[in-house]
């Protein structure tokens, strides 16, 4: 059962901060297992449960959804390992791209969730855009669905000219995007430390379900 994050976590992250090194992770290995693995872990399972009833596509072996203590040495060799952690659950798709999937992140400098694309490129967004406006009254409520929920963000790189000048105002926002993301952003507060942030996640899923289910079909038509 997920019962939030703890001192463990704060632990482990400050001392990974000041040595970034394998000998620091196994000297800290029991900070590790009581702040990160296992938390995580319980984190997974609950979520696993959501997206079962969600969308299976969704669905994928833990060791893919986990995050695990080590960089990748071809990129991070000066860091081996993880300041951070996360659980993702993204749609299955050709290279990678164009993935639609929710998240949680977190590390010392806070901890996120929310929906995200992931490996967007102008392909994408342009299958997205072509299918809200192929839609628009069935998007626009979509978008407005999601505006009064009020639990995540839109948030993405605009165009620094408007493109869709003539479209209704709640459409026009996410049409203007030249990538969109969905997210929550919050410090280490104090619910992180408690059973409570499981329902800030699911309900802020809860809210964006139906955002997701429409990236899903704009993305993967032809």
């Amino acid at each position: 059962m997920f019962c939030g994050f703890n001192e463990a976590t704060v632990k482990y992250y400050e001392a990974i901060g000041r040595e970034n090194t394998k000998t620091a992770h196994q000297a800290n290995a029991l900070l590790y297992t009581e702040g990160i693995k296992e938390p995580l872990e319980a984190l997974y399972f609950a979520l696993h449960a959501y997206f079962e009833r969600l969308d299976s596509d969704l669905l994928h072996a833990k060791r893919r959804c986990v995050s695990s203590a080590y960089n990748d040495a071809r990129f991070c060799g000066s860091a081996p390992i993880k300041e951070y952690c996360y659980v993702r659950f993204k749609l299955e798709r050709p290279g990678g791209k164009n993935a639609p999937g929710f998240f949680f992140d977190a590390s010392l400098d806070g901890y996120k969730y929310g929906l995200n694309i992931y490996n967007m490129d102008a392909r994408g967004m342009e299958k997205l855009r072509s299918y809200m406006l192929d839609n628009r009254s069935f998007a626009t409520d979509i978008i407005r669905k999601f505006n009064d929920a009020r639990l995540l963000k839109v948030c993405g790189d605009l165009y620094k000219r408007p493109n869709y000048p003539d479209e209704n105002d709640i459409l026009r926002e996410w049409l203007e995007h030249r990538r969109i993301s969905f997210v929550q952003e919050e410090s280490l507060n104090a619910r992180f430390f408690k059973p409570v942030l499981l329902d800030d996640i699911r309900a802020s899923f809860d809210s964006v379900r139906d955002v997701y289910f429409m990236i899903k079909e704009a993305v993967i038509s032809p």
